[in-house]
Formats: C-alpha cells, structure tokens, sequence
C-alpha cells in the first residue's frame, strides 16, 4: 500500500500495480467544492489523506465543517474525478473529523479566489482546546468581535449583520466603508 498524507511530499508515478498516486492526487485536489465553485477541495486543504493499493483508492478528507450539506455532492464528485485516472478501478471516500479542518488549511490561492468571490476567509485555526487536551470541532457561530477585511475594499471596518448565510459554513457581514455586504466562512 502506498500512503500519502497532507503533509508529505506527494509519491509521484506508477506504484507496482496502481495508478500514477501524483495522478490521483492532482485530480482530487482539483475537485471545485460545490458551493465555492471558484475554489478546490485542495485549495481548502480537505484531502487529509490519500491511499493506494493497487486499483483501489482510499480518500480521507475533512470537511470545513461537521454539519456540511454538500459532503454527498464532495463524495461523488471526488470518485469520478479519481475514476477517471487510469488504473484506478475503486474509490472509497471516507469523512473524518479528527484532526478537524481548520481555516489555516486554506492555500494563498484558494483565499485569494475566496476573496474575490467576495468572501472573506477567517484568519488562523478555529480549534480550541477542550478542558481534558482534545481539540474540539470549529463551531458554528463565532464571537461578534470576529472582524475580517472587506473582500472589495480592504476596510477592517466591518460588521456581523447576521450569523446565518447562504450556507451553514458561512455568515452576512457589511463594510461600513464601501457599504457593501458580504459573506464570511464562519470561525
């Protein structure tokens, strides 16, 4: 079996009886997510761990968030885009929480395009330390203070007008700079 993790350097060609790993790699990671379609599941940093042995695949990734809606359309869309590098022939997708997804996983790519989108990535890890060591899942609601740059003017005066977006990942703010709203990923 071959394994690369999220942090390693990815193996690249044919394993003895597989597909080409930088091959699948490549593919997963070009995955758009389908409420962000200007950024890529890679970009967002939720391949967490990739497996090969032999035709068969074995995907782990961390969705943005534990209550995600569109892990159903990620799964799919994540094994046809694994299917269609040669050799594959079977493609298992396996969701993990632990270690949870964190906005520091997103690249300087995907917060770019994020940004012009027009919205805003929250800044550095939303994992907190439980009382006994655990890290526990980002939450959904973050702290009205949670200010973030105004993706079409840059102005740090900006507001929370509301905790429920277009999606549960993501809230409504307003820049009282350029006045116009926006939407946040949720820290």
């Amino acid at each position: 079996m071959t394994t690369t993790r999220y942090a390693s350097t990815p193996l690249a060609g044919p394993t003895a009886t597989g597909p080409d790993v930088a091959r699948v790699r490549a593919a997963i990671a070009d995955v758009p997510d389908p409420e962000l379609p200007p950024v890529t599941i890679g970009m967002l940093g939720m391949l967490h761990e990739l497996d090969v042995d032999g035709g068969h695949v074995y995907v782990e990734l961390l969705p943005t968030f534990a209550g995600c809606p569109a892990t159903d359309m990620i799964e799919r869309d994540v094994v046809a885009a694994a299917s269609a590098v040669p050799g594959v022939d079977e493609v298992t997708v396996r969701f993990r929480f632990n270690p949870p997804w964190t906005p520091d996983r997103i690249d300087a790519v995907g917060r770019e395009r994020l940004r012009e989108f027009g919205i805003a990535p929250p800044g550095g890890a939303t994992g907190a330390p439980a009382p006994d060591g655990r890290v526990t899942l980002p939450l959904m609601l973050g702290p009205a203070s949670d200010p973030r740059p105004c993706p079409y003017c840059g102005s740090a005066d900006t507001v929370r007008e509301s905790n429920f977006g277009p999606t549960p990942c993501r809230d409504v703010r307003f820049c009282d700079a350029c006045q116009q709203p926006f939407e946040a990923f949720k820290a």
